[in-house]
């Protein structure tokens, strides 16, 4: 599966370049200001290393998230929007004890993160074809998925009427996150464009946890 993700983020960049490289031939000048910009967003996560307060550690692996996001294009080359994205993951954890991660304390299990936030997208050249820098601030959540409490009741319910149960509650951690990044964008049309790029993600749990992300995405202008 993350093979054929990064074959297929390859392909459509090297499509993107040869398609842009045609775009630049001609010259084609873009009138995407005042439009909107939709995007669907992939987000191709590498192996993650984080380390936590006592020795703890964790490390989450490769995976593919998702987003999708609007953005404004206020003239050819500056676009400000807003973005939400989302990955469920699989991590292998240890335990600290006196500041040293234990060998024999290990635990593995999923967690998922959600972010949302606000982006920013440099347009260099005002052209159908063109690189650009990218930016964003957000807040992420995480839930880990490791039980803390349990308690049962009962509570009514307009449809069902009064329901009984059980309910877990589960450690989540959230911080601000922002990233850096670049790539190339290319319209293919007055309404269809792709974007293929790279980031570095920051998420600030007292001491600053980072990741590289791979960006393809697939977008809408109206």
């Amino acid at each position: 599966m993350i093979r054929l993700v990064l074959r297929s983020i390859v392909l459509t960049a090297l499509f993107v370049g040869a398609c842009g490289h045609s775009a630049l031939a001609q010259d084609r000048a873009t009138h995407r200001a005042t439009f909107w910009d939709f995007t669907l967003q992939t987000r191709y996560i590498g192996s993650v290393e984080i380390t936590g307060d006592g020795g703890a550690s964790a490390k989450l692996e490769d995976d593919l998230g998702w987003g999708f996001g609007f953005g404004y294009n206020v003239n050819e080359r500056f676009n400000i929007g807003f973005f939400t994205s989302w990955r469920y993951t699989n991590y292998n954890a240890k335990r600290g004890v006196d500041g040293v991660a234990v060998d024999s304390l290990k635990y593995s299990g999923s967690l998922e993160t959600a972010t949302i936030g606000l982006s920013g997208d440099w347009n260099i050249l005002p052209r159908k074809f063109t690189p650009y820098v990218s930016g964003s601030i957000g807040y992420t959540l995480v839930d880990t998925n490791i039980p803390t409490d349990a308690y049962s009741g009962c509570w009514y319910d307009p449809w069902y009427g009064y329901v009984c149960g059980t309910a877990v509650d589960t450690y989540t951690a959230d911080a601000a996150s922002y990233s850096l990044g670049a790539g190339l964008r290319l319209e293919l049309s007055k309404a269809v464009f792709f974007k293929v790029g790279y980031e570095h993600d920051w998420i600030d749990f007292g001491t600053a946890q980072d990741a590289d992300v791979f960006r393809l995405d697939g977008g809408l202008m109206f």
